[in-house]
């Protein structure tokens, strides 16, 4: 079943909860770099809205936790700030609660029409040019957006409940949005006795994914104040807990993607190792071996360094989703507590799939890369060794052709001393009868002795070499 725009609700609400990361993760309350970011998204609103009051957000919040102690957790303006836009037929009214949550910064920026039968296709004034949705708001752990109307008229089946839930949700987006977002419905539940359903983009990052309930007021026990305001934080806080962990999840995404990234890379070098045969290579193929080899050496420790690094943030970010499950649950329990004859599981699902699915696959992948870390480092070693035996060969290779060429060039000097003897006998024309002239003679045996004493001592520096390998 399909409502056409021309549909009617009662005091619709549209809430934004948005959470953006204020310290940073050594636990020394510093702020991160752009921690009051969320303050002049909300600033940018105006824009939209034409609330000029939300221009002075930031400074307020600023002087605000300059004259508190600005660890203390809970409101950041002494009051929630609430503007009424004049001359606005449907008497729109705009609330505004900026929160501290331990090392996060939070906001409920709630914007409601105050009157009865407001159109379905007039939701679009609660939310003006996509104003709230996380591409514009862009805050660093995401957000949840929360509408909350009573039908004008009666529904009683399920399945038209769900459609109108539908329409709602179409008539708060462009319908370019619509498109774009591709959000699909979840599931459902029912808070205070009335139907509540989920709806989401699944995108990895918080800051495009698109997380929004609707809320349809069928029973009178939803004007329950008093339930309302003691289930507030512990609401906002189940919201918080979600969004850390699609964060730590999306993080872990990105540490994963790059580490196996690094992985790949240095595989591909022991390839093109070991694609280098280690015999019979010409000094020129030892030589870039050997380079190659070093080069590794000197480049691969910061590659380590990264992977040992992305594995730490890998650990680091499963941390959080363990911490965050549990407090997701402790203030679930108190929801429930409220609403014990609700039903809520489908805030239990997302702690199901945080449980069955994002822990475990943080598991699967560290277990992956840690033993690609201990073949690394295995690997490395060996690379290592290799270059210093290499280089003692080399050396070794050095000394053994200084020896050689010292040795030849001694003995041929010894022998060609002879030459000085006859340096001053006169050639005689070449003749059969004549012996060769005594200087040629005494060339031609020193050569002779030079090669041969060179070839000896070849062998026996050969032999040696081998010898000092083996005992290696």
């Amino acid at each position: 079943m399909n409502y056409p725009p021309t549909g009617k609700v009662n005091q619709p609400i549209l809430s934004l909860y948005a959470f953006h990361l204020r310290n940073s993760l050594e636990g020394n309350h510093q702020k991160v770099e752009n921690a009051n970011n969320l303050w002049y998204k909300i600033k940018n609103i105006t824009e939209f809205t034409g609330i000029p009051e939300l221009e002075s957000l930031p400074e307020s919040i600023a002087k605000n936790e300059k004259s508190n102690q600005s660890n203390q957790d809970g409101k950041l303006i002494k009051d929630d700030l609430i503007f009424e836009i004049e001359n606005n037929p449907l008497n729109l009214t705009t609330i505004v609660n900026p929160l501290k949550i331990h090392d996060t910064y939070a906001v409920d920026l709630t914007f409601a029409y105050n009157c009865q039968g407001v159109k379905l296709r007039d939701l679009s004034g609660l939310n003006p040019n996509n104003c709230l949705l996380t591409q514009n708001i862009k805050s660093s752990l995401g957000q949840t957006l929360v509408f909350i109307a009573e039908p004008s008229e009666s529904i009683e089946s399920e399945e038209s409940l769900q459609a109108f839930a539908d329409a709602c949700l179409m008539a708060l987006l462009t319908p370019k949005k619509k498109q774009e977002l591709k959000i699909k419905f979840q599931n459902k539940g029912k808070l205070l006795g009335s139907p509540i359903f989920e709806y989401n983009n699944d995108a990895d990052s918080p800051q495009e994914q698109c997380h929004i309930l609707i809320w349809l007021k069928t029973n009178p026990e939803i004007t329950n104040q008093e339930k309302l305001i003691e289930s507030y934080y512990p609401l906002i806080n189940l919201l918080l807990c979600r969004s850390k962990i699609v964060y730590a999840r999306h993080q872990a995404i990105l540490y994963n993607q790059e580490a196996r990234d690094i992985y790949t890379e240095l595989v591909s070098k022991v390839q093109t190792f070991n694609s280098i045969p280690n015999e019979d290579l010409n000094s020129f193929d030892e030589n870039l071996r050997l380079n190659e080899l070093k080069k590794w050496v000197r480049t691969t420790p910061d590659k380590f360094f990264k992977y040992a690094h992305n594995l730490g943030c890998l650990k680091d970010h499963r941390t959080t989703i363990r911490t965050n499950i549990i407090n997701y649950q402790l203030n679930f329990d108190k929801i429930e507590t409220l609403y014990n004859q609700d039903d809520l599981e489908f805030l239990l699902a997302f702690l199901k799939l945080a449980k069955s699915n994002y822990l475990q696959q943080i598991t699967i992948d560290l277990e992956y890369l840690i033993s690609g870390q201990e073949l690394f480092e295995y690997l490395a070693k060996i690379i290592r060794r290799i270059v210093e035996i290499e280089e003692i060969e080399r050396e070794r290779n050095l000394e053994r052709t200084i020896q050689v060429f010292g040795v030849a060039l001694g003995t041929g000097a010894i022998v060609g001393g002879v030459v000085t003897g006859h340096i001053d006998k006169p050639f005689k024309p070449l003749n059969p009868k004549y012996p060769f002239h005594p200087m040629v003679s005494s060339l031609f045996w020193s050569f002779l002795a030079a090669i041969t004493a060179g070839l000896l001592t070849w062998v026996l520096t050969k032999r040696k070499v081998k010898s000092s390998k083996t005992s290696e």
